[in-house]
Parts: C-alpha cells; sequence; structure tokens
C-alpha cells in the first residue's frame, strides 16, 4: 500500500513536505496541532505495507501515548557513545523490525526484537502520537536542532521525562528506501553534540 492509497481512509488527511531545507524540527511542528488528533510523522521515502494500519496504530494510542515501527529501551550513554538509539539503548531491549529497499527494489528487512514492546526511544522514519497528550505536556520538537538528525531521540526522551508513554508497533511494516546513515558528517556531529551535553544535563 502506498501513502496516497491510505488517502482512501475517513479522516486521514495527508500532507507531502518536499525540497525541504529548514530541518525536521522546523517541519513537523507546524503541524504538530490540535487539529489532528493523531499525527503520524513519515518520512517520504517510506511504503506502509499493512492495511488498515490507520485502524491499528490509534488502537496502539489508546494505551501509549507515542508509537513507531523500531526503538529501544533502556538508555546508557558514555562520553564515546554515538547518539543512535539502537547504539545508546540495551540491545536486549531493542524492538521492531523494518524492512529496507536496495536500489534494485529488492526488499530485506532489519529485526531488532520481539514487538509490541514499551521503550524510551523510537527510530524516527515513523512516529505517531496522540496529539493531545503531546500537546498536554507542552512538548514539540527541538527548534535547537536546525538539521535532519537527532529530532527523534530528543523528542522521545522529552515525552519520557514528562512521564509519557512509548511502545513499538506490533502489527504495522513499513519498507524504508534508505539505508540510514553511513557516515558522520559535520552536520550530525554537530546536532550529536548539542544531545550529549542535553543528555548530561537530565542526567545530573
Amino acid at each position: 500500500w502506498s501513502l496516497s492509497e491510505h488517502n482512501l481512509h475517513d479522516n486521514v488527511d495527508i500532507q507531502f513536505v518536499t525540497k525541504n531545507q529548514s530541518g525536521l524540527c522546523d517541519v513537523y511542528n507546524r503541524y504538530l496541532t490540535d487539529k489532528y488528533d493523531t499525527i503520524i510523522f513519515v518520512h517520504d521515502d517510506v511504503q506502509i505495507d499493512t492495511v488498515n494500519f490507520v485502524e491499528k496504530v490509534n488502537n496502539a494510542l489508546i494505551k501509549y501515548d507515542v508509537v513507531g515501527v523500531a526503538g529501544g529501551g533502556v538508555v546508557s550513554v558514555t562520553p564515546d557513545t554515538p547518539i543512535l538509539w539502537h547504539v545508546m539503548t540495551k540491545k536486549e531491549t531493542h524492538s521492531g523490525t523494518v524492512l529496507h529497499i536496495d536500489n534494485k527494489g529488492h526488499r530485506y528487512p532489519s529485526y531488532f526484537g520481539d514487538n509490541p514492546k514499551s521503550v524510551s526511544i523510537l527510530d524516527g522514519v515513523f512516529l505517531a502520537i496522540n496529539t493531545k497528550s503531546i500537546l498536554s505536556k507542552n512538548i514539540t520538537f527541538d527548534p535547537n536542532l536546525k538539521g535532519f538528525h537527532h529530532y527523534d531521540i530528543k523528542f522521545c526522551i522529552d515525552c519520557k521525562v514528562a512521564g509519557l508513554k512509548l511502545s513499538t508497533l506490533g502489527d504495522v511494516v513499513i519498507a524504508h528506501a534508505s539505508p540510514g546513515l553511513r557516515e558522520y558528517t559535520p552536520a550530525f556531529l554537530e546536532s550529536q553534540e548539542y544531545m550529549r551535553k542535553f543528555i548530561n544535563s537530565i542526567k545530573g
């Protein structure tokens, strides 16, 4: 199923943002309003291969405040730990599966662990939120993160600090056309340093 086909569902409003240069936090915050009961933030190179996935997401958001397709639980960060969700959370707490699409159109799974499972951090490729819960805690995507990295980690940590509940989904499958981060760019390192200072501040 493509996103356009999911638009056939009643009460679903799909918005595409193209040629964005301002960073994901700025874009996501534009849509973080009480106009919607549920908001799903998805990368533009994702295919959703689950029938009735809207109902499944909404059902999960009855119990949880934020849900996604992959994530991890206990956070353990040292001064040298890369600020990546699957590195900074303990492996035994990982959960979820994401299909990846190679340049020939073949799909292969990245399996992280059994799901659904309560977690502390979710992968930003797919984040679904209970809008009322998020707005009640005055949480937004951090505008200090100007690029395309760490927006998801900061958002999830803010949610956890505020007492909200996060979980992976049990029966929603997505296919992602990107292999993920392949090098530590200057932009990544800059936002990573910001995140490291933030994590240290809430630890101490």
